[in-house]
């Protein structure tokens, strides 16, 4: 079975911190009388399901063009859960993990359950977030970690932004472990078995972010 784990990209969507959201307008109308339908795009990079690189954070991190595709494809892959009752001060910890199985990771898909809350304002607004010590965490226990990929807003909790801001830099400069944010992991478990998972930039040049396609093949 193929899944598409992305988001369609809509106004409707809260930005993080309830921000700038995607700003689509037709600048030209064939039922006004133009030859054609055209429309422009203003949105942020870091809006939707997208990848942070560690140009996020740092001037001299990599950037998207410091990345080939064969970085997003990924073979080995797991998901594991959250329970959302054990997290405390919105902050996600190293005891929040139950890791064990295939230490040969790449791709960790890290599910809370906000993927259910998307359109409520708890969303953006009491979103859980990952304290700087999960970085290293989950490194040593998947050294082949190339990514993490969960169901929040942001890897930054809104409620303890300044404790988010260095664990963005723990995960992408520091453990050298991209970040991809608003994945919709509803149909995915701890149980579903990936085949593999391709994740898709739009091809920005130069950008510390960017809007992502993930499609996954998956054992039904």
């Amino acid at each position: 079975m193929i899944l598409n784990l992305t988001y369609p990209l809509n106004d409707k969507a809260f930005g993080y911190g309830n921000g700038d959201r995607l700003n689509l307008v037709k600048a030209r109308n064939m039922c006004c009388g133009d030859t054609s339908n055209n429309s422009v795009i203003n949105m942020p990079t870091h809006y939707g399901t997208h990848i942070d690189y560690p140009f996020h954070f740092s001037e001299e991190g990599k950037n998207s063009s410091d990345y080939s595709i064969e970085n997003f494809i990924f073979d080995k892959v797991k998901c594991i859960e959250i329970d959302e009752n054990e997290v405390d001060d919105y902050l996600i910890r190293n005891n929040n993990f139950n890791i064990e199985g295939d230490l040969e990771t790449e791709l960790l898909f890290i599910k809370t359950g906000f993927c259910d809350k998307r359109n409520t304002n708890e969303y953006w607004e009491f979103g859980f977030g990952f304290h700087r010590e999960t970085a290293r965490f989950l490194k040593n226990k998947y050294p082949n970690l190339k990514a993490i990929a969960f169901d929040l807003i942001s890897l930054n909790s809104y409620q303890n932004r300044a404790e988010g801001r260095i664990a963005h830099k723990e995960f992408l400069t520091v453990n050298d472990v991209l970040i991809v944010e608003e994945v919709d992991l509803r149909k995915v478990n701890s149980k579903t078995i990936f085949n593999n998972v391709i994740i898709a930039p739009l091809q920005l040049e130069d950008a510390d972010g960017a809007p992502v396609t993930i499609i996954a093949r998956i054992n039904e």
